[in-house]
C-alpha cells in the first residue's frame, strides 16, 4: 500500500527535480514525499513521457554494426543506419526518425542544400535533430503539396520543419503534389516559381525520402490516388515510389498519368543527387526498398532491425 500520509501526490515537475537536478535516490524522494519507492519510479517514466524531462545521450555509437555492414557489403550503398524494430506504429516511427536524424546530420556541412521527399518516415526526422554547427543549410521540397488531411504534412512544412530544426533556410514549392491533368501540370512547371525550385531540388546535394510500396497503405502518394489509377499502375509493373515517383522491378520509370501528373523531380533527375538516403521500414515497402537498393535509387539507407534482416535474407547474405 502506498504511504501518501493523506497528501496530494506530488507534482511531476517536483519529482523529477529532486532525481536529475538535485540528485536523491528513489527511496529518498519516497521518504521525503510520503510515497512507495515504486510509484516513485512510475512518475518519473511519466516525466519523460510527458516531456518534462528530455534526455540526451552524447554518443555517436552506431546501434547495429554488423547488421549497417553487411547492408553495406550486399548491397550498393554508400552506408546504412540500422535502429531497433517495434510492432507499435508510433514507437516504429519514432524510432526511426531517430535514427534517421543522426544519419541525416553527419551530411549536413556549410552550405548544404538538402531535397526533403513527402514521406510520413521523414516527417519524424526534425523533431530528432541536433543543431549542427554547419552553416547556411538550405532545406528544398521534392514535391508539391498533397491536399486534404495528411499525416505528414505538406512539403513546404517538411521543409520548414527541417529549417527550424538546424537554423536553416526553406524553399517552397508553389504547386499540388498531383495536378488535375498532364495539361495542367504542364502549366504549373512553366512557373517561373516552380521552376526556380524544382532548379534547387535537382542540384540538391543530399536528397532525404521515403520509400512506399504499392499497397493502400504503402505510402503517402497512393493515398491520393483512385482505386482505378491504383490498379493501373500496378499493371504497368510499378513496385514502389520515392518522392512520388513511381519504379519497376528495374528500377525504371512507370509512365503514364499519374507520371505525367506528379510535379517534382523525374528519376533520372534524383538519381543524379550525389547523396540519396532512404527511410523506410515493415513489409509493406520491403519489395521496393529492396529494387532500390540494387538499382541504386538510393545510396544510404536508414531502417529498422527486422527490415534489414529480410534485405539481407533477400540478398542471400547471413551476419551470423
Amino acid at each position: 500500500m502506498e504511504r501518501t500520509n493523506g497528501q496530494k501526490q506530488p507534482p511531476l515537475g517536483k519529482i523529477a527535480r529532486l532525481y536529475y537536478e538535485h540528485g536523491l535516490t528513489h527511496q529518498e524522494i519516497a521518504d521525503l514525499c510520503g510515497l512507495s519507492r515504486i510509484k516513485v519510479t512510475r512518475l518519473l517514466a511519466e516525466a519523460r513521457r510527458v516531456g518534462i524531462v528530455e534526455i540526451t545521450v552524447h554518443s555517436d555509437d552506431h546501434l547495429f554494426v554488423g547488421l549497417e555492414s553487411a547492408l553495406a557489403d550486399a548491397y550498393p550503398l554508400r552506408q546504412a543506419w540500422v535502429g531497433p524494430a517495434f510492432e507499435d506504429g508510433t514507437r516504429a516511427l519514432h524510432s526511426l526518425g531517430a535514427v534517421a536524424a543522426e544519419c541525416v546530420g553527419t551530411f549536413l556541412e556549410d552550405g548544404t542544400t538538402v531535397a526533403v521527399g513527402l514521406s510520413g518516415s521523414v516527417a519524424a526526422i526534425p523533431g530528432h535533430l541536433r543543431r549542427p554547427a554547419a552553416r547556411d543549410l538550405s532545406f528544398v521540397p521534392l514535391t508539391g503539396s498533397r491536399g486534404g488531411v495528411s499525416r505528414a504534412g505538406g512539403s513546404l512544412e517538411l521543409a520548414l520543419a527541417f529549417a527550424a530544426a538546424v537554423d536553416g533556410h526553406a524553399y517552397q514549392l508553389p504547386a499540388p503534389l498531383l495536378a488535375r491533368n498532364p495539361q495542367a501540370a504542364r502549366v504549373w512547371r512553366e512557373d517561373p516559381a516552380v521552376q526556380e525550385t524544382l532548379e534547387r531540388a535537382v542540384s540538391a546535394d543530399v536528397l532525404i525520402a521515403g520509400i512506399g510500396g504499392t499497397g493502400v497503405d504503402a505510402g503517402l502518394l497512393v493515398q491520393s490516388l483512385s482505386p482505378a489509377e491504383l490498379d493501373g499502375i500496378r499493371g504497368r509493373g510499378a513496385v514502389g515510389d520515392i518522392s512520388g515517383r513511381f519504379f519497376d522491378a528495374d528500377g525504371a520509370a512507370v509512365p503514364g498519368e499519374v507520371d505525367e501528373r506528379l510535379i517534382g523531380p523525374g528519376l533520372g533527375q534524383l538519381r543524379a543527387v550525389p547523396v540519396r538516403i532512404g527511410v523506410a521500414r515493415g513489409a509493406s515497402k520491403r519489395q521496393a526498398l529492396e529494387v532500390a537498393l540494387r538499382q541504386g535509387l538510393i545510396n544510404v539507407l536508414v531502417t529498422d532491425v527486422t527490415t534489414a534482416e529480410e534485405l539481407l535474407a533477400s540478398a542471400g547474405t547471413s551476419t551470423s
